[in-house]
């Protein structure tokens, strides 16, 4: 009878420290086994080496980005949402139907939320056309 091996580990592909199953070693690469997530069951190549401690792999508050939507962000920073108070990873890039630029964040109390980015201040010309009325200081 076979018995599994578990270990916490992060998990790239539902990007949360989940408990992982060890499936089996790769022949030929050393310092590389097969983990099996058991909350998204999918399988990843990771090292041996990795600290099994789920503490090394949370991001932190302090070192994260605060979030601006006039910023630009990259696919895997950390960013912190000042009024949601939950710090997160960004995950992907995407172009919304209005043509502006979103991305799509895993927090860590919150899941996966879809916010603007790199978004343009208006200038008074453009409200004026908006609107119909010129907004004099």
């Amino acid at each position: 009878m076979t018995r599994t091996k578990y270990s916490d580990r992060f998990c790239g592909y539902c990007h949360k420290d989940t408990r992982m199953e060890m499936v089996g070693a790769m022949e030929g690469i050393q310092g590389k086994i097969w983990f099996r997530c058991t909350r998204c069951h999918h399988t990843s190549l990771l090292e041996v080496s990795e600290s099994t401690d789920p503490k090394a792999n949370k991001l932190d508050p302090e070192n994260a980005t605060l979030y601006n939507p006039l910023q630009c962000f990259k696919i895997g920073e950390a960013i912190f949402h000042n009024e949601w108070n939950d710090v997160g990873k960004v995950l992907s890039k995407i172009k919304t139907s209005d043509g502006n630029q979103a991305i799509i964040v895993s927090f860590t109390k919150l899941g996966q939320r879809r916010l603007i980015e790199n978004i343009k201040p208006e200038t008074p010309v453009e409200i004026e056309n908006t609107i119909g009325v010129v907004l004099h200081e």
